[in-house]
């Protein structure tokens, strides 16, 4: 059974895999987790808004589900203490003031400078040791927010350091029960 982790996640909402291949030269960091460590796309809950993917990714759980009360985040499910500062106003009893969290979630804006944006980000993520997971819940097209059915490239991204992500392609959903797996060890193996 793996060990527990501690992770820091950097959710950069509108963040796509085409900003990153088009600005590779200048993301060595973001680069290198990509090519050596773990990187997918992910595909999104089709017309759902930005505070309804946040909720969901962090639920595991499409939208109609989690209105009226239902659902918790996966660093609740999980007993995992955490500090997250989300894109959305979470709900009060979503909110945790860990002193010596294990999960730490930062939500990033990009600015309008996409490439100055995408250097903080870079830097950013060099500085923090250990597990990282670099994520977006949205993405920019064009200008944009990205449908559903959108071109790979113009997907949102998953960057992962520190634990292996078998998959190249990952549905919102999922991304909660990954995360917390990480957080408390848990293996899960898919059926033959």
């Amino acid at each position: 059974m793996p060990e527990p982790l501690s992770i820091t996640v950097l959710s950069v909402p509108g963040l796509s895999a085409r900003m990153l291949t088009e600005h590779d030269g200048v993301l060595p960091n973001l680069s290198k987790i990509a090519r050596i460590h773990s990187a997918a796309t992910v595909v999104v809950v089709d017309g759902a808004s930005a505070q309804q993917l946040e909720a969901s990714l962090f639920t595991g759980m499409l939208p109609e589900f989690i209105s009226g009360g239902r659902g918790q985040p996966f660093w609740l499910s999980a007993d995992i203490p955490a500090q997250v500062e989300p894109a959305y106003a979470m709900r009060p009893e979503w909110r945790t003031f860990a002193k010596q969290p294990r999960l730490v979630w930062r939500t990033l804006a990009l600015t309008e400078d996409i490439p100055a944006g995408l250097k903080a980000l870079d830097s950013e993520a060099a500085r923090i040791d250990g597990p990282l997971v670099v994520l977006s819940v949205w993405a920019l097209a064009d200008g944009r927010a990205a449908p559903q059915n959108a071109h790979p490239m113009d997907r949102p991204v998953l960057l992962a350091r520190g634990f292996n992500l078998a998959k190249t392609c990952v549905g919102i959903l999922e991304i909660a029960g990954i995360l917390q797996r990480v957080l408390t060890g848990e293996e899960l193996t898919d059926a033959l």
